[in-house]
């Protein structure tokens, strides 16, 4: 059976593979990944997505009896019965479809057979969303063109190249329609209320009698955390792969977020990683000196964690004690404890802060250009300007593009547009008591 895993190379780079039985990378999806994904500057996370798609094309391939490298080198491609049957697999969860050696299945000369495919009724099966599906088969249209092309290309014929291309056109035809309006999933919902916001901030502190974490040191590494996450707005691979030497906590505390994507420093093999643009943003003088407790009190009796530069690190002794925190361990240890206290803060994880940020900074904006209309001249108060504020948008999440930071403003447009449209209602019904008030006078 086919297996991703991840390699970190020498030089600190992350390299996602699909591994034989035996442990050695398959070479058409070495070489898919490596010419057409790697050096066209995808990020590690988008190559290991596309190759966890090409993974589904393996076990359709398993499942059916079919070798498509050799039917495309004969010249043979896709009909549209075989694309029906590949989207119709690759709409399955794969999480059951892969063999599992706990639980009972059908296995003849050392393979086991994952999928049974049945003539009687049986239990509907696990199914993955719809952007999800229509990602797999844009993956699997492109590594399907791409290999037919590899393979064939001795043969230097344009009809087989028209061949290809019209397989290619063909699965891209089967993606699911319609996911245009819903494709957002309503992104104003992911921006907590800030109510909640500020209760979770409340329990997270140091002092707080509902903390669930019991350590002094954790209970200082987690409010550092939250804090970051809210005054910032950075996002998870931001905070986790932040380094000691992008703090500066003098008089006007500040951090930068860089990019340090295949630091030979880091020993996790799932790196977290900046997706935005290098910027510097300032600090509550509040976090300045909690983060100040950690570099200079908790962290040094942690030994291990000497010998890395990162700032956020694991407390529990085991293996990974004093290592760089993980993105499991902080979704699934911090975040998932956190909600024990209050089912409510399932609302709150690692981006919910990003949008609350950015909700804050538009109420904050809008703030300030009310105190601008109505304060005279001398007080010098400046009004934010659209265009102004979209740039300031663009900086601090570190947009390359102003159009990026929509998504995260639905909140404040949807509670203004609320509020605009209420005030509406309002004097059209004023007007209407006038009116009748007239008649009847």
């Amino acid at each position: 059976m086919p297996r991703l895993s991840i390699h970190v190379l020498p030089g600190g780079e992350r390299a996602p593979m699909l591994h034989d039985d035996h442990g050695l990378p398959l070479f058409y999806p070495t070489l898919f990944a490596t010419t057409q994904l790697r050096n066209a500057g995808a990020a590690v996370n988008t190559i290991r997505n596309k190759l966890a798609d090409v993974e589904v094309l393996l076990h359709w391939e398993r499942q059916h009896g079919r070798d498509l490298i050799s039917e495309f080198a004969q010249g043979n491609f896709l009909s549209v019965a075989d694309v029906v049957s590949l989207r119709d697999f690759a709409k399955l969860n794969m999480r059951g479809q892969l063999p599992d050696s706990s639980k009972a299945g059908t296995s003849k000369g050392g393979v086991t057979y994952f999928l049974e495919s049945k003539v009687a009724s049986s239990h509907a099966q696990a199914a993955v969303g719809g952007q999800q599906h229509y990602n797999r088969i844009s993956t699997l249209a492109d590594y399907l063109e791409f290999t037919a092309a590899v393979v064939t290309q001795h043969r230097n014929s344009p009809q087989i190249a028209q061949d290809i291309e019209r397989m290619a056109r063909t699965i891209r035809k089967h993606r699911p329609r319609g996911l245009a309006s819903g494709r957002n999933e309503d992104l104003d919902l992911r921006s907590p209320p800030s109510e909640l916001v500020d209760r979770f901030m409340s329990v997270g502190a140091e002092d707080s009698s509902e903390n669930p974490f019991l350590s002094p040191d954790v209970r200082l590494r987690n409010a550092i955390i939250f804090g970051l996450l809210r005054h910032t707005g950075m996002r998870r691979g931001e905070l986790l792969s932040l380094r000691l030497d992008q703090l500066d906590l003098g008089h006007e505390p500040q951090v930068w977020v860089r990019r340090n994507q295949d630091d030979i420093n880091d020993s996790r093999r799932y790196q977290p990683a900046s997706k935005t643009k290098e910027r510097l943003l300032p600090l509550p003088l509040s976090l300045a000196e909690q983060i100040q407790r950690y570099i200079m009190q908790v962290r040094p009796k942690i030994a291990p964690a000497r010998r890395h530069p990162y700032l956020l690190v694991t407390h529990r002794k085991g293996a990974t004690w004093g290592k760089p925190l993980t993105l499991s361990a902080l979704s699934s240890q911090i975040f998932v404890r956190m909600r024990m206290v209050d089912p409510a803060f399932i609302q709150i994880h690692p981006h919910a802060f990003r949008h609350h940020f950015n909700y804050e900074l538009s109420a904050t904006i809008d703030a300030q250009n009310a105190k601008a209309v109505g304060a005279t001249n001398g007080l010098g108060i400046a009004r934010i300007s659209e265009a102004r504020e979209l740039d300031v948008r663009a900086f601090l999440n570190g947009h390359r593009s102003n159009a990026s930071g929509a998504a995260y403003n639905r909140r404040h447009i949807r509670e203004t547009s609320d509020k605009a449209i209420r005030q509406v209602q309002a004097e059209l019904m004023r007007s209407q008591q006038t009116k009748e008030d007239k008649n009847e006078s």
